[in-house]
């Protein structure tokens, strides 16, 4: 059994320039691999040997879920779930600045760190607030279902 610690690399940690790629316990989203490939990094990726992974299914619905429950569902990406659910399969660590990555990984206990910004000192729980009748709603959605104005997200205290 592999007992090496594996880190998840987020497209963030890539792009902040301060990890060494191809380091052997790193373990990249194929999206993330994807979200790159045509920008600058497509050289270096090109030479370098890294571990690109595809997570299981279960793993992306258990990340979903705890997307869900957060209320940061609606602002992750799906290559952000897969980094999520990389780091659920694997047991690794999420190396991200995505703060609402940090925020659902804090939620499922998944170690993170920030590869260019401090991470995040505690959890936020989202609720969503209407902009014209001040409702507040549990889940997410664009507009009030009874005044039709713009819900936005607020965290709950």
């Amino acid at each position: 059994m592999d007992k090496v610690k594996k880190y998840i690399i987020d497209t963030s940690a890539i792009l902040s320039g301060r990890i060494n790629i191809s380091t052997s316990n790193y373990i990249y989203p194929d999206s993330v691999i994807n979200e790159i490939k045509n920008g600058s990094l497509e050289k270096i990726l090109g030479v370098a040997d890294i571990n690109i992974q595809a997570p299981e299914k279960k793993y992306v619905e258990m990340a979903v879920n705890a997307a869900t429950k957060t209320g940061d569902y609606n602002v992750l990406s799906n290559t952000d779930i897969d980094v999520l659910a990389l780091a659920m399969e694997y047991n690794g660590t999420i190396v991200t600045d995505d703060y609402a990555i940090q925020n659902v990984a804090r939620q499922c206990g998944i170690e993170y760190s920030g590869s260019g910004i401090e991470p995040i000192k505690k959890s936020i729980v989202w609720k969503y607030r209407c902009t014209g009748c001040h409702r507040i709603y549990d889940k997410y959605m664009d507009i009030c279902p009874v005044c039709g104005h713009t819900v936005k997200r607020y965290s709950r205290k």
